[in-house]
């Protein structure tokens, strides 16, 4: 019994050390596995990503560098991406199509203490024409200075920086332009230089593909002893499917002397306000996440460069909208009014300071009358004479404060439409119509505010509609544009993004006569839509094809 024990005990450590064999070589495998991959990856990143001659060029750090997170995010393929305060430093045509006024800030830390900095802010100046400005610095830590001998000296900072003003509007139908000023300064120790330069972009969107094109440093001005590269940079933006896009930057620098070719690749895919970003270009691999809406977006970036892992991280603020015809002349309305209140409070003003003197006369005599007063009927008479002018003019007194009291209430209500606090503006005006519920002032403005109000809310549910009509989701974007009209039924924009939501639903489902008809009573409404003339033309050129056949 104990041999067979024996025998089974030794087989079993057999079968253990056999077992342990197999996954110490399973794990050898493994690893020689990983080595590979990591050594296929790091001769990628080496022979393909830096290939020798694409750097050098004067001032290219601080004038290609990323804006924000966002556009780091897609290994700077950004040319043609458009509708944000970036486009300043890639493309300036690309700015006309903000519709937010858009506050930015940048910062990330680079290797070995150097960090950059970039702030830019967009004013839209009317539809499809905006102004802007943005700075960018880049600046190291403290460097150490040492003789021919290697004594230390002292220490010093380097820094360059960058001041962008730019304009944006639109060119043709479909096409904007733009110019961007910029500024340069250098400074490394005790020597500075400093430059000028522009450049001029053009930004172009036709159905699902953007198009951008920017001439960079057009005026070649020398930064100390190197002049500024002339550079042509082209790009583009495809959807691919849905919200997943696919943007390609080619980049030509220094094209007067030695050209430099540099390549850029970026794509995102969009989930309500969530964004999934990743890119790669000739120096890194790049990836990041970000959140936006309309008021704010908060984006990060990761960078994989051979020197060192880069993070970044930007946030930008967007406020205020241009308003429209029907709120501009709302606003000159209750200017107008504002002018009168104040010119009656100036009246009552003046007629209760003649009420009080008259009220200081009348004591005065009061106190007369009341020594001479007798039992003589006639001057009892007298006597309740005197008392109901007394009390007349107690009543024209209070009516004169109760005057007052309601124009201070709408001067207030005033305050607050103009600065857009509608909801303040009502209760105030609640309070009045409590006081004098047949005050004509208060009804005026009561309604004015109404109708503001109605008009924002109107096109606040206009703009969403056409966005989801630009995603193709059209049948949403129908129920969306009921809702405006709803609030305001003679919205005619809304009236006409219905019927060409209820077309291009028509068309996905091949019911081209239906879709005719729809774009037909869409023109009836405006005459001069390009697009709707455009795409009633395509459906009829379809039916003519389809009768033929």
């Amino acid at each position: 019994m104990n041999k067979i024990k024996n025998t089974e005990e030794t087989q079993n450590e057999t079968r253990n050390r056999h077992g342990t064999w197999l996954s110490l070589r399973a794990l050898a495998w493994q690893s020689r596995f990983l080595v590979l991959l990591v050594s296929i990856f790091l001769y990628f990143h080496i022979t393909c990503l830096y290939p020798k001659g694409n750097s050098g060029l004067p001032a290219e750090y601080i004038l290609s560098f990323y804006p924000d997170a966002r556009s780091a995010a897609i290994a700077g393929a950004a040319t043609s991406q458009g509708g944000s305060v970036s486009s300043i430093y890639y493309n300036p045509a690309g700015l006309a199509s903000n519709f937010y006024n858009e506050l930015s800030f940048f910062y990330t830390p680079l290797f070995y203490g150097t960090k950059y900095t970039h702030i830019g802010y967009a004013y839209p100046l009317a539809q499809k024409e905006t102004v802007a400005a943005s700075i960018g610095v880049l600046s190291t830590g403290d460097i150490e200075k040492t003789n021919s001998i290697g004594e230390t000296l002292y220490d010093f900072s380097s820094q360059e920086s960058v001041f962008n003003l730019a304009y944006s509007a639109q060119m043709g139908e479909k096409t904007d332009g733009g110019i961007n000023v910029k500024f340069l300064s250098q400074s490394i120790d005790d020597y500075s230089a400093h430059a000028f330069s522009c450049d001029l972009g053009l930004f172009s969107v036709k159905d699902d593909t953007k198009y951008g094109a920017v001439v960079k440093n057009v005026i070649p001005m020398k930064l100390g002893e190197d002049k500024l590269p002339l550079s042509l940079r082209l790009g583009l933006t495809q959807r691919i499917y849905d919200k997943l896009f696919l943007s390609g930057d080619v980049a030509f620098e220094d094209i007067l002397q030695k050209t430099v070719n540099k390549w850029f690749l970026g794509s995102e895919y969009n989930y309500k306000i969530y964004f999934l970003r990743a890119g790669i270009n000739y120096k890194e691999i790049t990836c990041g996440v970000g959140i936006a809406d309309e008021k704010f977006s908060l984006d990060y970036a990761v960078s994989f460069h051979s020197l060192d892992i880069t993070h970044r991280f930007s946030v930008t603020l967007r406020f205020g909208v241009e308003p429209t015809e029907a709120e501009k002349h709302a606003v000159k309305i209750l200017e107008e009014n504002k002018l009168k209140i104040e010119e009656e409070e100036k009246r009552l003003s003046q007629k209760k300071s003649e009420l009080e003197k008259d009220i200081a006369v009348f004591n005065v005599e009061k106190e007369k009358v009341e020594k001479l007063m007798t039992s003589d009927a006639k001057l009892k008479e007298e006597w309740k004479k005197i008392q109901h002018e007394k009390q007349q003019i107690i009543y024209d007194l209070e009516n004169a404060r109760k005057k007052q009291q309601l124009l201070q209430m709408l001067a207030e209500v005033q305050r607050h439409f103009d600065k857009k606090e509608y909801q303040d503006a009502i209760a105030i005006l609640n309070k009045v119509l409590e006081i004098d519920n047949q005050n004509e002032q208060g009804i005026i403005l009561l309604k004015k505010i109404q109708d503001a109000t109605s008009t924002t809310a109107a096109r606040e549910k206009y703009v969403k509609a056409a966005e989801l009509y630009e995603q193709g989701k059209f049948t949403d974007a129908i129920f969306k544009a009921d809702e405006a009209l709803k609030i305001e039924p003679e919205y005619r924009q809304a009236q006409i993004l219905i019927r060409k939501s209820k077309a291009q639903n028509y068309i996905s489902q091949k019911r081209y006569q239906d879709a005719k008809y729809e774009l037909v009573e869409a023109i009836k409404i405006n005459p001069d839509d390009a697009e709707l003339l455009e795409l009633l033309k395509r459906i009829q050129t379809t039916l003519d094809v389809m009768e033929e056949r």
